[in-house]
Order: structure tokens, then sequence, then C-alpha cells
């Protein structure tokens, strides 16, 4: 029988007794983290292709992955909101954290699963799985475990129906397999051609560097596949027209070029041998079989001509429209500051040249240079940048007292005489200062200091990173000509430019 005096003894328990969850402050703050490790990771999967070293991290898997959407939104940006509003909750309504956890789960269980299916195991995806398997354990509340299952398969059927739809998933496997075969062994397009050490050489690096070379082989196949494809042309329209107007293809041929069209003069032989007495040199037969073979080619020429005016005139009338266009060489952006000019600066054309005093092609189209710069004055910016060859063993050193005669207001004066002179010793350059009247004591000792090296070296650079390989080179309005053009060849070059600067001024007042 109790007594009221009698003691209660406390129970103690007969184990040791582990709390199932942390401190509610403390879970706050791990969902926190959590949720901004997802931040980081759905913006890195972002920003991957504009950052190299992301970049080399994740494979062309990346790329496929990141070109899935939702909404019209690319899935790392919807990471993005997704994380932003879990960091959100984690500080003001922890308890709502395991509503937001069962759909992530469903969503992500979708993407793993294209992940398997595109063969395209994509880094930060991975990443994204860890962190949502996380999430999931740190928002995990027992009572609420079927209704987070629930909303995990709800998100995960919708989304498995939705994403494919508007995404083309057949597109993407198809984009895939491509990257595929091109990942071959021996293949490679993640951007980086080679690593030297911690520096890499990029493939944009090398078609840039190849590009000038690329661009003519691109124009002699354009030039073959054009002349192929008129011949081609020609030919239907005229089997065409044959059978409208009833005829045979040989009686409309007849009736477009009659022999009596096509005949070809004495004098007109006389005039192709005279135009093309170089090429002719090399035949080795007697002239009297020459002229009949060049009768018999220029006849032809006249009737190919005929019909090919013919069959201009029925394009229309058979619908033709050609579909390949010619190639258009990149247009290249250089330094030129500081570089010496003549012209307005707002002139239509800018011309920059790349050259050297001691190569003997530079010297001879220096020529050519000069007779430009008069025909074309003010519409024309020249701009002059070094590019002197390691063979040359003075044409350093003349391309630094350039800029020593630029000091002193006188570097194209100056430039005449590097051009001219067949002697590029420091001495004879010392004297073509002096006859300029320039300060012998001043330009001497900026020779000696070396003291535009440094200028000389980075137009080197900037030639090298533009593709030029030789010298003369010309940049036209960011147009690369390798080489050293003809009178003729400029002015066909730069009328285009001021064609195009003409179009482009006209297109700008209507719009005014």
């Amino acid at each position: 029988m109790s007594s009221r005096n009698t003691p209660i003894i406390e129970k103690r328990p007969d184990k040791l007794e582990i709390p199932l969850s942390l401190d509610c402050s403390k879970k706050s703050i791990l969902l926190l983290l959590i949720s901004l490790a997802g931040l980081l990771v759905s913006l890195m999967s972002g920003f991957q292709e504009s950052i190299p070293f992301l970049k080399s991290i994740c494979s062309n898997a990346c790329r496929d992955t990141a070109e899935i959407h939702f909404l019209h939104m690319p899935l790392w940006l919807l990471g993005a909101l997704f994380y932003s509003a879990a960091a959100v909750l984690a500080l003001f309504r922890r308890e709502m954290a395991a509503w937001i956890a069962g759909p992530a789960a469903g969503v992500e269980a979708l993407l793993i699963l294209l992940m398997i299916d595109l063969k395209a195991p994509c880094v930060f995806c991975m990443a994204n799985a860890a962190v949502i398997v996380l999430l999931l354990v740190a928002a995990f509340r027992k009572e609420l475990f079927w209704q987070q299952t629930t909303l995990a398969l709800l998100f995960f059927v919708g989304f498995f129906f939705w994403v494919p739809f508007e995404n083309d998933l057949f597109l993407y496997k198809t984009k895939s397999a491509a990257r595929a075969e091109v990942g071959a062994p021996g293949a490679d397009d993640s951007g980086i051609a080679a690593t030297v050490g911690d520096e890499v050489i990029t493939n944009q690096r090398l078609d840039v560097l190849v590009g000038p070379r690329l661009m003519e082989t691109r124009k002699d196949i354009y030039r073959m596949k054009k002349e192929k494809l008129d011949l081609l042309i020609i030919q239907m329209i005229l089997d065409k027209e044959a059978k409208q107007q009833g005829k045979t293809i040989e009686e409309l041929v007849e009736q477009i070029a009659p022999a009596a069209v096509t005949q070809v003069e004495e004098s007109e032989i006389d005039k192709y041998m005279q135009d093309n007495q170089q090429r002719l040199q090399e035949y080795k037969g007697s002239l009297t079989d020459l002229r009949p073979r060049i009768k018999t080619f220029l006849e032809q020429q006249k009737k190919i001509q005929l019909y090919e005016d013919y069959a201009r005139g029925l394009e229309s009338k058979y619908g033709v429209r050609i579909l390949i266009s010619a190639p258009h060489s990149p247009r290249i952006t250089i330094d030129t500051k500081g570089a010496p000019t003549l012209g307005p600066s707002d002139a239509p054309v800018t011309i920059v040249e790349f050259s050297d005093y001691e190569c003997p092609a530079c010297r001879s189209t220096h020529e050519v240079v000069k007779k430009v710069r008069a025909a074309y004055g003010d519409k024309v910016q020249w701009i002059y940048k070094d590019f002197p060859l390691r063979r040359h063993k003075d044409a350093f050193k003349a391309a630094e007292a350039s800029h020593c005669a630029q000091e002193q207001g006188e570097f194209w004066q100056y430039q005449e005489k590097l051009f001219n002179t067949p002697d590029l010793s420091p001495d004879s350059m010392v004297r073509d200062a002096v006859e300029l009247q320039m300060s012998p004591e001043k330009f001497s000792q900026c020779l000696q200091d070396s003291k535009y090296k440094a200028l000389v070296e980075k137009n080197v650079r900037d030639a090298d990173l533009a593709g030029i390989d030789r010298t003369p080179s010309f940049i036209v309005n960011g147009v690369l000509f390798a080489g050293g053009p003809s009178l003729d060849n400029f002015r066909s070059m730069i009328d285009e430019e001021l064609r195009n600067a003409g179009s482009q001024l006209k297109s700008v007042e209507m719009a005014k």
C-alpha cells in the first residue's frame, strides 16, 4: 500500500536512446547547404560551354542534355529556380521541403533514364542526382513517405510523356549518334586540339590559321560544282523546251545556234593567239595544226554561250532555283591601335597591310600599293602592320626603325626609303633618317635601345593569329587576301567593298 510520503522513483531507460532527427535549426542549415550545392551544379551546367575549365570536365553528353528543355526553359535554368526555391524554404518554411523533394526525385529519375537512353553520361546530371538524394534524406519525414512517393511517381510520369514530345527526343538520339561517330578513335570535337603543359591549342585557333587555305579550296570546289550545275540546268531546260515545242533536242540546238552564227573569222583566231601567247608557248605542234584547233574551240564557245543565253531566258518559265551559294571568307578582326595610318577613319574601305621590308615580293607590291592609294584617296584607310620573316636577317630591325621614324612623324616617308634601299644595315638606316631631316641622335638611340621591339613582336603575333603565313598579305574590310595582288585584283576587291558599302548606306537611308 503506497503512502503519500513514499518518494516517486523515476524509471531509468535500460538502453541509450539516440534522437532520430536533428535539431530544427541545424536541419534548416543542412537543407540550405544542399540547396546551394544544387544551385551551383545547375549554374555550372548552364555555363559549361562558356567556361573552358567546365567544358574540359564535361564530354559531348553535357551538350546533348543541356539542349533538353521543359516549358521552353533549359533544364539547368529549371534546376536553378528549383534550388533557389528550396533555399528559401530551408530558411523560412523548412517543413515544406518534404513536399518539393518528392517531385524533384521523380524528375531526376526521368533525367537519369533519358541519360541512359541517349547514352550521354552527363557529369553535371550525375552530380545533380547526388544532390537530390541528399535532399531526400535531409527532408525525409516518415509520416509523409507515401505522399512523397506519390508525388515522385506523378512527376516522373508527367515528365516522361511531355519532355520527349516537347524536345523531339528522336532528334537528340540522332545527334548523339552522329557525335559518337565523330568521337571515334582519332577524332576530337571537344574544342581542344592539343595541350602543351598548361597551355592549350584549340580547334578554333587551327581554323583561323588554316582559314585562308581552306577558303581557297572551298572556292575551287564551289566553282567546279557551279560549272557542272550550270551545264545540268541548261541540258534539263533544253530537254523540256524541245518536248514542249515537239522537236528533238538536236533540232532545238540547231535552231538556237545555227552554223552561220557560230562561224569564226580568221581575225578572231589571230586575236586569241595574241591574247594567249604565254599559254601557247607550251604547244609543241606546228602552227598549221594549231589554227584549226583554235577555230573549233572558239566555235564551241560561241555555241555554249548561245545555249546559256537561251536557257537563262527560260529559267523563270521552268522555275529554276539555284540553292548552292558561294563560300564567303570569314571576317578577321585585327588590333590596329597605334599602327601607322593613312586616310580617314570613317572610310568605307579599310586595308591592313602586313609586310616585310626585306621581302622581294613586298617591294614589288609596294609600287602597286602606291598606285592604289593614289587612285582611291579618302575612300580607303590604309593601316600598316609589321610581319618580318625570320629568314630575312635585317627585316626585324628595319621594322623597329620604321617606328623610330614614326616617333618623329616621318613613318610613310621613311617606309619609302626602306622599301627601295638595297642596304638595311643600321648605318644605312640612320643615313636615311638624316636625309629626311630627323634627329640622328634621337633616331640612333631609339634603334640602339630596341625601343619598339615589343611592338614589332606583337604585330608578328597578330599576323600569326590571323592565319597569315606569307608576305605581303592584306586584310580588306576584314577579309584576308594572302600574297601580292595585282592592280586589277586590288581594284576588284576595293570596288566590291565600295559597292557593298553603298548598298548598306542606301539601306540605312531608307530605314531613316
